[in-house]
């Protein structure tokens, strides 16, 4: 079945399906949230909620990498956005008595098919975009991806007042539909099908792990990211209330500024790619902290949110920078292990963060948990240095 000539299948479609993706879960995922919040009374079950479709990516990491090794990943895309379709409208059929639980369901079961168009796009952008122009389509992606996010979580709300939840599942159907018609539009991956690598080259490629000591470094940086996304997760709320005392109103402010300036930040890694591999990589790992570190010993509410909001836009391109050279770097036996850890660890590292930092700022305040936000960033990339000449070697320049 081909609804795409190949003439016309390109991996600039990648974004937009990304972006399709990404804006329709996120209307329905932020919408039931703050519906299981209302029934139940609970933010703990309303942050499971939003915590859910992470779950069963991490339990079938092995799976998951095991099909990434054997299969075209432009066929996995199609595979996974057809089954989200699938399952989405079959929620659609559900009673109203059980439509919260079934829905609650349908995020969990379709996280991770999620995972695998997240995953497999990139090994598609790997083996279609040319070297010297991978940074940049996996920057164009990633913006894609998180304007979809943005979008569709800022949408939750005004649909959320007009439509049931039987309403927006219907949306959320439109937009699979879309996206599944997208992922027709992706390219042959170079050397993706199962069938053009050799046995041995398969065997190593499904198991899930990283030898390569080059990017285990890089992948430790990384994960600082997630760490870093735990304390904004909690520094929104934290730092207005506490830090600045100020109420309600002020927390909103906090995190539409912060909205903002992590897209300015994705946006501003786009113009920037050719310089950022002239600097070295423990520079941009290092880079956030002073402002962050200004904005919560300043202590004054427009000083801390200018302060704040230069940390975010940092935090973007220093998640671009080490998102590109773990995509860039990886050799083609661990690309598979390296887009299954990254789908896997960086949730699972930002929900310990939020739990860890969480409980620092109860009892301690935010000042305490950004100077052990900044400790441990100073620890972790002196304790990885070394990378940036390593794999300059084996990524070359744009």
């Amino acid at each position: 079945m081909t609804l795409f000539p190949a003439t016309l299948r390109s991996p600039h479609f990648t974004p937009a399906l990304l972006f399709v993706n990404t804006c329709g879960s996120f209307l329905v995922l932020v919408s039931l949230s703050t519906h299981v919040g209302s029934v139940t009374g609970s933010g703990l079950l309303a942050g499971a909620v939003l915590s859910a479709p992470w779950l069963p990516a991490l339990l079938l990491a092995a799976p998951l990498n095991r099909l990434l090794a054997r299969r075209a990943p432009e066929r996995l895309v199609r595979l996974a956005e057809a089954a989200s379709l699938l399952l989405t409208a079959a929620a659609l059929a559900a009673p109203g008595s059980a439509l919260l639980a079934v829905a609650t369901g349908l995020v969990l079961a379709r996280g991770f098919f999620e995972a695998v168009t997240r995953s497999a796009t990139s090994v598609v952008l790997r083996g279609a975009v040319p070297a010297e122009r991978l940074d940049r389509a996996n920057t164009v992606a990633e913006i894609g991806k998180l304007t979809g996010l943005s979008v569709g979580a800022a949408l939750a709300g005004p649909a959320g007042s007009v439509l049931s939840l039987r309403g927006l599942i219907a949306v959320n159907v439109a937009t699979l539909a879309l996206s599944a018609l997208l992922a027709w539009a992706l390219p042959t991956a170079a050397g993706g099908a199962a069938g053009e690598k050799g046995a041995e080259e398969t065997a190593a490629a499904t198991r899930l792990r990283i030898e390569d000591p080059v990017l285990r470094r890089l992948f430790a940086r990384f994960l600082l990211v997630a760490f870093w996304q735990g304390f904004h997760t909690v520094a929104v709320t934290v730092i207005p209330l506490t830090l600045l005392g100020g109420g309600t109103r002020l927390v909103g402010v906090f995190v539409a500024m912060s909205a903002v300036a992590i897209f300015a930040g994705s946006l501003a890694a786009l113009p920037a790619q050719q310089y950022l591999d002239r600097v070295p990589s423990a520079v941009w790992a290092v880079l956030p902290m002073p402002p962050l570190l200004a904005a919560v010993l300043v202590g004054r509410t427009a000083p801390t949110l200018v302060l704040y909001a230069v940390f975010l836009v940092l935090f973007e391109v220093a998640f671009v920078h080490f998102n590109n050279r773990l995509l860039a770097a990886a050799s083609a036996e661990e690309l598979s292990s390296v887009v299954t850890l990254r789908a896997t660890l960086l949730p699972s590292g930002v929900a310990v963060s939020i739990l860890v930092l969480g409980a620092l700022c109860d009892l301690a305040g935010a000042v305490p948990a950004a100077l052990v936000v900044a400790a441990v960033t100073f620890l972790v990339t002196a304790a990885t240095g070394g990378t940036r000449q390593i794999w300059r070697r084996t990524v070359p320049e744009a």
